[in-house]
């Protein structure tokens, strides 16, 4: 999947694409802290830019490029809950909201990330995932503030 270097971020950051994820999918050592490193993550997951995906796990946690050629899930929103690092680790907790054929996914996680050999590292996480029950007159999950039935509802 391709995005305008002009869109808005797919990690909504509300920054375009160019000057928050970009940078740092072309050079992960660009990430300066955990946070940057987790939402050029997600807006990896939301392009398909295995690469990145690759570069940016620590190499002890890192699964195989077949593991991540699968399709999976349409990811649509991202909330950042908290964050905090030191020199070298840290942590975010956050909420990945997705879209199946079969329905909605929410995925609450706290990643850990390592800072090594210049550049930060996603290591793993804690995963919890859970169906969302959206009815069509609910606000629709990827934030856009239209009803489902009207929004993502139609895809």
């Amino acid at each position: 999947m391709e995005i305008a270097p002009t869109a808005a971020c797919p990690c909504g950051s509300r920054f375009s694409y160019a000057t928050c994820c970009a940078p740092i999918h072309v050079a992960p050592g660009r990430a300066p802290t955990p946070e940057a490193l987790m939402r050029a993550r997600f807006s990896a997951f939301v392009l398909a830019d295995n690469d990145f995906l690759i570069a940016s796990w620590a190499p002890e946690t890192r699964p195989s490029r077949a593991e991540l050629g699968e399709p999976g899930p349409h990811w649509r929103r991202l909330i950042v809950e908290a964050s905090e690092h030191g020199a070298d680790q840290g942590w975010v907790r956050f909420r990945a909201i997705a879209r199946q054929p079969d329905g909605w996914l929410a995925l609450d996680e706290t990643s850990r990330f390592r800072h090594a050999d210049g550049q930060w590292y996603y290591l793993d996480g804690d995963a919890e995932w859970q169906r969302l029950r959206v009815g069509r007159n609910a606000p629709c999950p990827c934030g856009s503030g239209f009803k489902a039935k009207r929004c993502c509802g139609r895809d």
